[in-house]
């Protein structure tokens, strides 16, 4: 009896990991736009993935602040591509609009599986 609420117990943690590991890029290859709200207003993330990775991202916020949120527009889709994940580091100063740029890229990926 013991041995098999051991099992059951054991088996209930291995589907529990293996359901919050990522498999890592399985994506239907294409674009996908969403959109999240940055410091300034919206902030659009077009995002363009092949079967297996990101292949592009653009994000627009014309409202964002110069010289600091349109720092992060321009270097946190960067980030993503050359890590080629959404989950980056924000950039310092610009919290607002790199939580938005990263909210939208999740958005669009999510279309993406």
């Amino acid at each position: 009896m013991m041995k098999w609420m051991i099992l059951t117990l054991l088996l209930c943690i291995v589907l529990a990991f293996s359901a919050c590991v990522s498999t890592g890029g399985s994506y239907n290859p294409g674009v996908y736009t969403a959109t999240a709200p940055g410091f300034g207003g919206n902030i659009t993330v077009t995002l363009e993935v092949n079967s297996s990775k990101i292949v592009s991202i653009n994000a627009e916020g014309p409202y964002e602040t110069l010289g600091i949120g349109s720092v992060a527009l321009d270097q946190l889709p960067k980030r993503m591509v050359s890590a080629n994940s959404v989950a980056v580091d924000s950039l310092s100063g610009a919290t607002y609009t790199c939580e938005g740029i990263i909210e939208a890229a999740k958005a669009a990926l999510e279309q993406a599986k």
